[in-house]
């Protein structure tokens, strides 16, 4: 008997841990990402969860920047009534969830509920989008009827990259909850849980090391998608260091990295990996604390930002891979203004300072997210500069999470919250409220670090808001009016547009489709080739 086990574990062993030409090897991709995960929870993450999220979840449409269009994905067709404040949408059949539950028309109704209702009560996630929002009927199993208070491109809000996904009621009695809006439904899902229709599913979660994510065999797009040599597995590592991002392509450990040295990007082509130049919306915001001393005043601020040298900030920073911004939206995305820059004029400044009252000497605290060496590189020229005007500022470099701790205290206890900050932003959904609602009106307490609060700034974007279902090319110049009220105040300007060069080993092949400027840091693995 003891001779017949030991030749049955032997004959297991050989099965499992031997090479065999009759099984097919798993194809891994590792992908480095350059942020620890924020959070996971569908309706409410709006920060570096994302680059999870948007493999595991699905939304009804998504939105193509550059044919500007909303291409079909949960939902199958979509119309709208003549004012626009009524939407009916024909969802795709077939689909299931990862539990292998039935996609219907009430996982929309509650997915879009609880994102809106989350905001509405706490003013967390990105639930704002659905603020129109008065009722989601369920017309049938395949058919969703959405009523608004106001007209609304709600063709674009249901292709947003937060607050739009779909998840599984099931959701819920897994967590153990009652009612959507309970806490314990968050914990489940940042626990590492899913309940999404995407075409990976999670398989292990440390927010601060790595994410594995498995390819989820029902998906119903593998079809459509005909890509037999997709990912089996997506490893995302969580690599904050661009040197670490650099050796782990030269050591094989890596496939694609979002975040290497930008020095180091001819180098790495030349040794035969290749690079993908990604244009994005992705951009830097500058914020001056309007609620602390010196920076409260008007002619202060107007002085720091005509002693930026703006015209070498990019190659600088970015080593030439952005664009100089102008306003606060970055280019080609709707809503841009061009012409909305400061000059570097050492006369202005002087000018500037002089009207201000602010005495020789004054010190600015400039707070910024430490692992990103473009931040770096701007404070040193900026603290090199203002030092030329008898300007002292301090750096405080910082993790990604005590920025936003630092941020959101000029709401708090704005003589704690430094005086300048960057908030990198990519948008939330093709609209410019998206941008300037969230980083500078009064309600926005989570991301507006300037402590800005006008009512006639907030009034205009909200009307242009309202407007974009009606009179779109109305509701752009409200925003270019708001833009230029925020320019003309010294209150944020966007420093540059980001081109992300992503670099992929020989191992694996991206094709176009797979990246889009507004989901910017999801890769659609699905799409992505892998070479043994």
């Amino acid at each position: 008997m003891l001779a017949i086990a030991v030749a049955s574990l032997l004959a297991a062993y050989f099965l499992i841990y031997l090479p065999s030409t009759r099984r097919t090897a798993v194809k891994t991709l590792v992908y480095a990402y350059n942020d620890k995960i924020t959070g996971i929870d569908p309706s409410i993450e709006d920060d570096t969860g994302l680059v999870v999220i948007g493999s595991v979840y699905e939304t009804l449409l998504r939105y193509d920047p550059i044919k500007n269009v909303t291409i079909p994905v949960l939902a199958e067709s979509w119309e709208s009534n003549e004012d626009g404040t009524v939407w009916v949408f024909r969802l795709r059949r077939g689909v299931v969830f990862h539990d292998e539950t039935p996609f219907n028309a009430t996982a929309v109704k509650l997915s879009i509920e609880r994102a809106r209702d989350v905001y509405r009560e706490t003013g967390r996630g990105a639930g704002y989008i659905w603020d129109a929002v008065e009722e989601v009927e369920v017309v049938d199993d395949y058919t969703v009827r959405i009523k608004l208070s106001y007209p609304q491109r709600l063709d674009l809000m249901v292709a947003a990259s937060y607050a739009a996904y779909i998840f599984s009621p099931s959701a819920l009695t897994k967590a153990g909850v009652s009612t959507p809006l309970d806490p314990k439904l968050e914990d489940w899902f940042n626990s590492g849980n899913d309940a999404g229709s995407g075409p990976y599913y999670i398989e292990y979660y440390s927010p601060e090391s790595e994410v594995r994510l498995r390819k989820f065999e029902k998906w119903w797009g593998w079809s459509l998608v005909n890509n037999p040599d997709a990912p089996d597995v997506v490893v995302i590592k969580v690599r904050p260091d661009p040197l670490d991002q650099y050796n782990g392509l030269l050591a094989g450990e890596i496939d694609i990295a979002s975040s290497v040295p930008r020095a180091n990007v001819r180098d790495l082509a030349a040794r035969g990996f290749k690079v993908i130049n990604l244009t994005t919306f992705h951009n830097y915001i500058l914020l001056l604390n309007v609620r602390r001393y010196p920076t409260s005043v008007k002619e202060f601020r107007l002085a720091l930002l005509h002693a930026i040298p703006w015209d070498e900030i990019v190659n600088v920073a970015l080593r030439g891979f952005g664009r100089l911004g102008s306003g606060i939206l970055p280019y080609g995305f709707p809503g841009h203004v061009e012409g909305l820059r400061y000059t570097y004029n050492p006369t202005i400044v002087r000018e500037y300072l002089e009207k201000s009252g602010v005495g020789p000497g004054a010190v600015v605290e400039f707070a910024y997210q430490s692992d990103y060496e473009e931040n770096e590189a701007f404070a040193q020229l900026l603290k090199s500069r203002l030092a030329e005007f008898n300007i002292t500022v301090v750096l405080k470099p910082m993790a990604w999470t005590a920025v936003k701790d630092a941020g959101k205290e000029v709401w708090t206890n704005p003589d704690k919250a430094p005086h300048l900050i960057i908030s990198d932003w990519w948008p939330t959904m093709p609209s410019p409220y998206d941008y300037l609602y969230s980083l500078l009106h009064s309600e926005s307490q989570e991301w507006n670090w300037a402590g800005y609060s006008n009512t006639e700034f907030d009034e205009l974007i909200d009307s242009a808001y309202e407007l974009e279902g009606t009179n779109y090319s109305e509701a752009l110049q409200l925003y270019a009016d708001a833009q230029r009220m925020v320019h003309e105040e010294g209150v944020a300007v966007n420093l540059w547009d980001e081109v992300r060069p992503f670099v992929v080993s020989e191992r694996a092949e991206v094709p176009e489709g797979a990246l889009n400027p507004l989901y910017m840091y999801v890769i659609r693995f699905e799409y992505v080739r892998v070479r043994e």
